[in-house]
């Protein structure tokens, strides 16, 4: 139903804004409050104003309709009768309990129940839907793509399995548990995945006579008529399920938003939050789920989500995902799209599956350690800065890369998805000649810098003696030496690489005096640090040192101009000689002849 969708805006305010043909299944992700919920809200908004909403971050939607023929059965099987202008139809907007739960305080008309349309104009409209006017775009929206939109929330996703009216059996059903009732194809599949996800099996029991209620059995009906008649035997089967308003928040998310898909009303789904009450390996089945159906039923369906476990369900359904990454800081507007296929790359590498590395996607920045005890560290010096309003890294989590080389496999993955992952390194980074410009591959350092700093890590080695790599570091130089190693270390900040200028992560706050290694040194230093800052020897941010060292990183982090997030063009022509002029002599004027 949706060809495009075009963004107001690019990776960032340089960019090209973004524009991307949703498939099956597209996932909305990022850090808090950079649109993702609003994104849908716009999308429901441009259906049901015909592109007359005034709108922040969809600048416009492109229409890929069905046939004629197609577009004339859905809208005749939600025909109730003719409509009072002549040649007009009176359709059906099937409801459910939750669109008037989620009614917003700016919403002055009654959910639609009933709308009238002229066919006979849609499908002139229709003809033209790759390029229509304002008047035929308001139309296609209004009187078609509003009637298959379906937008769900925390709260609206519950009520969506809620006692419907069973209605007139000869008549077209007024809500989806009707729909699916007649269904024999879909229930069968929503009683496969729910048997599968949860060990119960969807039925719907039509035993009372005025209204469908949705029930769970720990066994799927024989037949149709003892899942569908009003008979004794009926009876039985569904007195002994569970009504599902029985049943805990997860499982009728779960089963709601599954029965929605299926139940052939709604071609575009917006659906916010879908991990809500559900446990992570739920979601997961979820987010597979969903997509394959989907994909299945030729529908949208578009999530705003904070749940790497869900968008991880989306990539391993084996349909088409996408993934757009939404971002708002310091004013500038951000989306980018990411590639699906390098995601699930990175999670079948155990290593960096095991570090979390998905969950920065929710984050404004990620900064990546060479190990746990790092981390940790760190994490608690930026906890530190933040709560004191000493400038911390506002947003950002702390990532264990397990060691050196995996530190240049999960920034730079992350930096080409738009996340600024800055890589905190012990300085014994400057032994080794490959491990130093595998680094500055990943970290996007221009080409043009790798010799001379190359050149530069060469010398300082061999001013740095073996032992002050673990003690003192760049501070055990002096005069020239040191200079460079300033320079070196600057420049590398400049591109997102921090080396911990006194040697390593134990070589920080030696005013506390703790030894040992590692974990050892960790619980030590954090004993000494003090955990309450009432008490008079709890550790606050100073003006140097490891507080220093994380401020500079958090600049990083926070600059919208940063470097090191892209491929980038140095400029080299100022550095070149001037051409030389074979005829300057003829160019100069000549000395008159008297």
């Amino acid at each position: 139903m949706l060809k495009t969708v075009a963004l107001r805006f690019g990776a960032d305010d340089q960019d090209t804004p973004l524009r991307f043909t949703p498939g099956p299944m597209t996932v909305f992700v990022g850090p808090n409050n950079s649109g993702k919920s609003l994104a849908l809200r716009e999308i429901e908004d441009f259906i049901d104003s015909g592109g007359e909403s005034l709108r922040h971050i969809v600048r416009r939607l492109e229409l890929l309709l069905p046939p004629d023929e197609e577009i004339e059965d859905m809208v005749l099987l939600r025909a109730v009768g003719e409509g009072d202008a002549e040649g007009t139809v009176r359709v059906l907007r099937l409801r459910h309990t939750g669109e008037v739960w989620r009614r917003r305080a700016t919403d002055v008309a009654e959910p639609i129940v009933e709308q009238e349309l002229d066919l006979e104009a849609l499908l002139q409209a229709a003809a033209y839907s790759g390029n229509p006017s304002d008047e035929d775009l308001e139309r296609l929206c209004r009187d078609f793509l509003a009637l298959f939109t379906l937008r769900l929330d925390g709260q609206t996703r519950l009520t969506l399995l809620q006692p419907q009216a069973a209605g007139d059996p000869e008549a077209h059903p007024t809500n989806h548990l009707g729909a699916l009732f007649r269904d024999d194809e879909a229930r069968e599949r929503i009683r496969e995945i729910t048997a599968d996800a949860l060990g119960l099996y969807f039925v719907i029991d039509p035993t009372e006579g005025t209204h469908f209620r949705v029930r769970m059995s720990d066994r799927a009906p024989m037949d149709d008529e003892e899942e569908q008649s009003i008979s004794d035997r009926s009876r039985a089967f569904h007195g002994r399920a569970t009504d599902i308003d029985q049943m805990s928040d997860g499982i009728r998310a779960f089963t709601g938003l599954t029965a929605a898909v299926l139940s052939d009303d709604y071609r575009i789904m917006l659906v916010d939050e879908p991990e809500a009450f559900l446990h992570p390996p739920l979601v997961r089945k979820l987010g597979k789920r969903l997509t394959q159906l989907a994909a299945e039923r030729g529908a949208n369906v578009m999530a705003a989500t904070h749940s790497p476990d869900f968008v991880m369900g989306c990539i391993t359904s084996g349909q088409a995902v996408n993934i757009v990454r939404l971002t708002y800081r310091k004013g500038i507007p951000g989306a980018r799209l990411l590639s699906a296929d390098k995601l699930a790359t990175m999670m079948r590498d155990p290593l960096l599956r095991s570090t979390g590395v998905l969950g920065a996607l929710f984050h404004e920045g990620a900064v990546v350690c060479e190990a746990d005890a790092d981390r940790v560290f760190y994490a608690e010096v930026n906890e530190r800065l933040l709560a004191h309003r000493a400038g911390g890294a506002d947003g950002v989590v702390f990532l264990n890369a397990q060691n050196k080389q995996t530190v240049r496999r999960i920034i730079r993955p992350l930096r080409e998805m738009g996340l600024p992952a800055a890589a905190v390194l012990d300085l014994d980074l400057l032994k080794g000649r490959e491990d130093f410009r595998d680094l500055l591959r990943s970290a996007y350092v221009p080409e043009v810098f790798w010799e001379p700093w190359e050149e530069q890590r060469r010398r300082l080695h061999q001013q740095i003696n073996n032992a002050d790599y673990k003690d003192g570091g760049i501070h055990r130089l002096s005069g020239e030496a040191r200079a460079l190693a300033d320079t070196l270390l600057a420049s590398l900040a400049e591109y997102g690489v921090f080396l911990v200028p006194y040697g390593e992560l134990e070589c920080w706050l030696p005013e506390l005096e703790v030894g040992g290694h590692g974990p050892e040194w960790l619980t030590q230093v954090f004993a000494r640090m003090g955990t309450d800052p009432r008490e008079p020897g709890y550790q606050k941010p100073t003006g140097g040192g490891v507080w220093r060292f994380i401020q500079r990183l958090a600049v990083w982090v926070a600059d919208p101009r940063r470097k090191g997030m892209r491929e980038e063009h140095v400029p080299l022509d100022h550095l070149l000689p001037p051409p030389e002029h074979e005829d300057e002599a003829e160019d100069e004027p000549q000395a008159a002849v008297a």
